[in-house]
This record gives C-alpha cells, sequence and structure tokens, in this order.
C-alpha cells in the first residue's frame, strides 16, 4: 500500500499521481521484495563486505543498514568483529551513527576510527581562516 501511495509527480492541474495511479504499485513492490537483504561482495583483498542501504543510500545518515550490521556480526561469531561505515564527517556520519543507529539497534560499539588530515585538524584546530578562490595561507601548504 505504502508504494503505491507513494507520490511520483503531479498533473498540470497540480494534482499529486501516485504509483498507483500509473498501475506500477505492484511492480514497485515486487522489485523491492529482496531489497531487505544485503548484497554479499568482497573487497579486492577478497575479504567479504555486505552492502545494504549505505553510505549513499540514506544520505540524511550516511550509514550503513542495521540489518547489514547484524548479519555480519551473526557471520563473524563472538570472537571476531564487524567494520562498518559510519558516514562521511562527524556531523552527518558520526553523531547519526552513534544517537540514532546505536540507540535504535542497541549495538555498542568497541572502537571507533576517525580518519582526517592534517589539513583539516589545523583548519578546525585554529588555523587561519580559508575562504573559497583566495589561496591558502602557507600554514596549510608547509609542514610546520
Amino acid at each position: 500500500e505504502k508504494l503505491g501511495a507513494m507520490v511520483v509527480g503531479y498533473s498540470k492541474a497540480g494534482e499529486p499521481i501516485t504509483a498507483d495511479d500509473l498501475g506500477c504499485g505492484g511492480a514497485l513492490t515486487v522489485l523491492m521484495k529482496d531489497a531487505i537483504m544485503p548484497t554479499l561482495m568482497q573487497t579486492v583483498e577478497r575479504t567479504p563486505v555486505l552492502v545494504h542501504a549505505g553510505p549513499f543510500a540514506n544520505i540524511a545518515t550516511g550509514n550503513s543498514s542495521v540489518v547489514a550490521d547484524e548479519i555480519a556480526l551473526k557471520l563473524v561469531g563472538p570472537d571476531g568483529f564487524c567494520v562498518t561505515e559510519a558516514g562521511f564527517g562527524a556531523d552527518i556520519g558520526m553523531e547519526k551513527f552513534f544517537n540514532i543507529k546505536c540507540r535504535y539497534s542497541g549495538l555498542k560499539p568497541k572502537a571507533a576510527v576517525i580518519v582526517a588530515t592534517v589539513r583539516a585538524l589545523k583548519m578546525h584546530g585554529g588555523g587561519p581562516p580559508v575562504s573559497a578562490g583566495k589561496p591558502l595561507q602557507k600554514e596549510y601548504t608547509e609542514e610546520n
């Protein structure tokens, strides 16, 4: 019902047009029936990877799905570990990972890896202001 009621456009008169109006609500349901299951892939190093709803399927949180994490944790067992991506930035990824995903799922990470460049640390740690269209100051381009 929800997919059929999804508004996909508007008529010239401004009336909403739903997927059911176009007769494709059922087809959408068939396409989505397996979407709950993550896709098993592998890295170049042949490490298994579960890809599911992230990070770009839901740019609002920038996180992979709870389903993918729970499946991965079951596969590795009690002595294994699972690495999950928590977005692309402290504001759109990390905060939502800890404040939404972890609280909702009950998952409790035992470690976090923060990837940052020296330039970013300088910019957010009191370095000179950066302005679009202006060259970077030497503090950002030279070692110190």
